[in-house]
């Protein structure tokens, strides 16, 4: 944003360029003041003075000399906590140099002062629930300018609008982040099977800083009760080496095999593509059909190195 006024005696003029226009409350706001007289006057010393619109001041420099014959100075403040937008003055006290007098003058800037943000995260939800049990998953949230969040309230809504569980953000944040406080919320799935679209909400909050509402939809797997158990071992074609961490996934089930191969997997009676993958290996894929208790191996094949072209 650029504002411009004229000094009533000299022509002074200035301009005040505000960075950001928008931000989180009290965060980091640079203000460029540049002055100039069309006479050439030499504009070093000047001081500025950043004041509030209750007129008090906030802070205060001194003009330099820039390229094209102007003057100007840089500052660094911080945003009120107050949301809304705030409108400022870059005022020039009167100042007589060199036999000439440039009266007072002022340069009104805005900015807006934002809520800060609350970016909301769900992980580690199973791939599919048995109608009915009770299942659990983690909820993360981070606040934009990485406010700690500890003890911050958010809920669970089902397909239906209702809550279906309440939680609150732990003292501590998930390992590897900066500030993404995070609990764990342990909830019942839907009666019936069927794909539901479920959403974390935060509200939004006054105290101190202010926070803004924040929200996440995600999408929750219900199946039938399981009939049976699909044993999956999954092994190194060419070595017969057991392959830890293999992806096995029976649509809409997922497992990853331990460290002897094996995957466990509960699912329905039914027809299923069994696909499984490991690093550096092309997956394996076969049809099974689930009637009682089945065991399937698979045995993958290391993927083939690319040829590289010296010529």
């Amino acid at each position: 944003m650029t504002a411009k006024a004229v000094g009533a005696h000299g022509q002074l003029t200035c301009t005040v360029e505000v960075a950001p226009s928008e931000l989180d409350a009290g965060a980091e706001l640079s203000v460029i003041v540049r002055a100039s007289c069309p006479h050439g006057c030499d504009l070093s010393g000047q001081s500025v003075s950043i004041r509030d619109r209750d007129d008090a001041e906030l802070a205060r420099a001194e003009l330099a000399a820039l390229e094209d014959e102007a003057f100007g100075t840089a500052l660094a403040l911080r945003a009120p906590l107050k949301v809304g937008e705030h409108i400022w003055e870059a005022v020039l006290p009167a100042c007589e140099k060199d036999g000439v007098r440039h009266e007072e003058s002022a340069t009104a800037f805005s900015f807006t002062v934002v809520p800060h943000a609350a970016s909301v995260n769900v992980w580690g939800l199973p791939s599919a629930i048995s109608a009915g049990e009770r299942f659990s998953f983690k909820v993360g949230i981070r606040c934009s300018a990485g406010c700690k969040l500890a003890g911050r309230a958010l809920s669970i809504v089902g397909h239906d609008g209702a809550e279906v569980a309440a939680a609150k953000l732990g003292d501590y944040v998930w390992p590897g982040t900066g500030a993404l406080y995070f609990a764990e919320v342990d909830v019942q799935a839907p009666r019936a099977p069927g794909d539901f679209a479920w959403q974390v909400t935060t509200p939004a909050s006054e105290q101190g800083v202010a926070h803004a509402a924040g929200s996440c939809a995600f999408a929750v797997k219900v199946v039938a009760p399981p009939d049976h158990e699909v044993t999956v071992e999954a092994f190194d074609g060419a070595t017969q080496v057991p392959i830890k961490g293999a992806h096995v996934l029976l649509h809409p089930y997922r497992a990853l095999t331990d460290e002897h191969g094996v995957a466990k997997v509960k699912v329905a009676k039914g027809r299923y593509t069994l696909f499984v993958s490991g690093f550096n290996y092309i997956g394996h894929e076969r049809i099974i059909d689930v009637t009682s208790d089945v065991t399937a191996r698979a045995e993958l094949v290391v993927e083939p190195e690319e040829e590289v072209d010296i010529r």
